[in-house]
C-alpha cells in the first residue's frame, strides 16, 4: 500500500463519498469506515431506491448530505433525517450533487449507467 493512502498514517481522517451505500460494495466499504472511524469522515451517501436503510447508514456515520435516486422517496428521507443537520437530495441531479462534494475518496458503487454520470 502506498504510504500516503495507508489511513495507519494519516493525521487527519480521510473525506469519502458513498455512491450506492445501500447496495453490498456500499455496504462494505461502510464497514471499513466502521472498523477505522476515526481514519475516514463521510461527505455523502447515495442510495437508489433503499430509503430505509440510507436513513439508518446517515444516522450512524453522519455524512454531511445524503440523496435518493427515486424523488418519490424524498418525504421518508427527510422525514427520517429530520433534526440532524445531514442535507438531504432526491432524484437523479442530487445523486450528481452529492458525488460533486469535495472528497478526497469517491467510492462509485451505482450498478450500471446510472452511475455514469455521477462517476464523471
Amino acid at each position: 500500500m502506498i504510504a500516503s493512502l495507508d489511513p495507519e498514517t494519516v493525521s487527519d481522517p480521510r473525506s469519502i463519498a458513498v455512491l450506492g451505500s445501500t447496495g453490498s460494495i456500499g455496504r462494505n466499504t461502510l464497514d471499513l469506515v466502521r472498523r477505522r472511524p476515526s481514519a475516514y469522515r463521510v461527505v455523502a451517501l447515495t442510495a437508489n431506491r433503499n430509503v430505509d436503510l440510507l436513513i439508518q447508514q446517515a444516522l450512524e456515520v453522519r455524512p454531511t448530505f445524503a440523496a435518493i435516486a427515486d424523488a418519490t422517496l424524498h418525504d421518508r428521507l427527510a422525514a427520517g433525517l429530520a433534526g440532524t443537520n445531514i442535507g438531504i437530495g432526491s432524484g437523479p441531479g442530487a445523486v450528481v450533487d452529492a458525488a460533486a462534494l469535495p472528497a478526497a475518496w469517491v467510492m462509485a458503487a451505482i450498478v450500471g449507467a446510472a452511475g455514469l454520470e455521477p462517476t464523471l
